[in-house]
């Protein structure tokens, strides 16, 4: 009986994994086949209650990555998984689901996998300016905050106080440990200001979906960036506005989500198909789909 790993996001059908899963499957020797299962943004409660319990049912199933409602999932239907790891239970949010006949344990792999893409190009500096508070915002200040010489401060961007509220309470404290500056600002945007005042070699990341789940960016048309900075798009796919903005500007680095999808998958695969030397696998993955990068778009 072939198993299957549930892909819970917003617009899976469109995701290059679909592809790249199998290719990564048959490197690794493994009879696995990937199920998506799409939620909008947004969706109630009792929508995710329903998924997690499902997934429990399916005796198909080894487990979910969740790319999106990381943090929904978990508020909606904690009491549904059994166990959490500690980043999970920290950050409070899950991007990967193991099942087994004691029931789910979730993980939170997005601080791992984040923490090892931003050290490659990213590796120190004063500013970070995260546009967006969700999941993955969170877990780029939660592995930035434990650097042995951490940012000396932390911007996040966002239009939802909810999202503030968790990623304050998540992040401040060790903020405050650290003698870190964090700063959490919530609006309907644009944030040209916010990117515009910051330092030379400032690190700017749109962790919004915008780009790729919604047309846009959430900066202006007209919006300039800090001298040598590099700007991260956590997106691989999509319009990827941002970063066509940023190139018109010459000495900044710019970089799309294409490390973080692999990296990302290995890490959130890691507990669910007990993969050992995840950042190997990632680069591995990387290497087996580099070919599809020409079909993205």
């Amino acid at each position: 009986m072939t198993s299957t790993v549930w892909f819970v996001g917003v617009s899976t059908a469109e995701s290059t994994v679909n592809h790249a899963f199998p290719i990564w499957m048959a490197d690794l020797g493994l009879d696995v086949r990937l199920t998506g299962r799409d939620v909008p943004l947004g969706a109630p409660a009792g929508v995710y209650r329903t998924l997690v319990e499902e997934l429990v049912a399916d005796n198909e199933a080894l487990g979910a990555v969740v790319t999106s409602h990381k943090v929904a999932l978990l508020t909606a239907a904690g009491d549904l998984i059994g166990r959490l790891d500690p980043l999970a239970a920290e950050c409070g949010e899950v991007n990967a689901l193991r099942r087994s006949s004691g029931g789910l344990t979730g993980f939170a792999r997005d601080p791992i996998s984040v923490g090892r893409v931003v050290d490659r190009i990213w590796p120190h500096g004063e500013r970070v300016v995260c546009l967006g508070a969700g999941g993955t915002a969170i877990a780029l200040g939660r592995h930035l905050l434990a650097r042995p010489d951490p940012p000396a401060r932390l911007v996040f961007t966002d239009r939802d106080d909810r999202a503030r509220d968790h990623l304050r309470s998540v992040l401040g404290p060790w903020a405050a440990d650290r003698g870190v500056r964090l700063e959490v600002h919530v609006g309907a945007g644009p944030w040209d200001g916010t990117v515009e005042r910051s330092p030379a070699g400032t690190l700017v990341v749109n962790a919004t979906g915008l780009g790729k789940d919604r047309p846009g960016s959430p900066l202006s048309p007209v919006a300039e960036f800090p001298p040598g900075a590099v700007v991260w798009d956590l997106n691989y796919r999509g319009d990827l506005a941002i970063l066509r903005q940023a190139r018109r500007t010459d000495g900044l680095a710019v970089h799309d989500g294409w490390e973080l999808f692999c990296h990302g998958w290995a890490a959130a695969l890691g507990p669910i198909l007990d993969l050992p030397g995840e950042v190997h696998t990632a680069d591995r993955f990387a290497a087996l789909a580099a070919p599809l990068r020409s079909v993205v778009n």
